[in-house]
């Protein structure tokens, strides 16, 4: 695992020490990408130990590549590119922080409790779609992640069954995976990184970081 955790260090690091020069109060978002990476690098080597996760990490990052964006996504952008042909390239649509998005904020929710279990897409729903973020992302966009939440939260209740701390954690986990910047993604990084990096994999963070602090307020 060095062959992550070392060169992540390095940046953290040396980020670390820009940001004492120029005697900055709040981090930046170098700073909190340099330390994502050094908490990713622990989430690898925290793996490592668990093979029953990674299991579980397989099946549900299967279950979404066929299930939800291949055959369910699929079939309603086809649907809808009969009338709307921006509906045809749907791959570009989900592009980005959009599966990382939907991932955190299904976490939050179970993380609030069982009572809302049975809300888990609404309550998810409003959370992303009415963010501010969504308001760029224009009808193609919007109406491919409203049937993909729903799509998402059947495979992963399904696969993660009703142990919400578990499922808490997984969903956390392969959210930090596969976003493209888990540091500098205000969402993953508050949501996911933080709460990982505070108690889950801290024993295997190569660098001394305060996640509360890098990660508590939104950047």
């Amino acid at each position: 695992m060095r062959e992550l955790s070392e060169p992540a260090e390095r940046q953290w690091w040396e980020q670390r020490r820009r940001f004492q020069e120029n005697r900055r109060k709040a981090p930046t978002r170098y700073l909190r990408r340099a330390g994502g990476a050094v908490a990713v690098a622990a989430v690898v080597s925290w793996l490592a130990e668990h093979e029953d996760t990674v299991e579980r990490l397989e099946k549900l990052g299967n279950a979404i590549h066929r299930d939800v964006f291949g055959d369910g996504l699929a079939a309603f952008a086809a649907q809808c590119s009969d009338t709307e042909p921006a509906f045809a390239d749907y791959g570009r649509a989900v592009a980005g922080h959009f599966w990382c998005d939907l991932l955190a904020e299904i976490a939050n929710v179970l993380d609030r409790g069982a009572d809302l279990l049975g809300r888990v897409p609404d309550e998810v729903g409003a959370a992303v779609l009415e963010h501010g973020d969504a308001a760029e992302w224009g009808r193609v966009r919007t109406m491919l992640a409203e049937v993909a939440l729903r799509l998402l939260w059947r495979s992963a209740h399904v696969l993660l069954g009703t142990d919400l701390p578990s499922a808490v954690l997984h969903l956390r986990v392969f959210a930090v995976l596969i976003c493209p910047d888990p540091g500098g993604h205000s969402r993953v990084a508050d949501s996911c990184l933080r709460p990982l990096a505070r108690d889950t994999v801290r024993d295997h963070l190569t660098a001394g970081m305060d996640p509360e602090w890098l990660w508590g307020d939104k950047p």
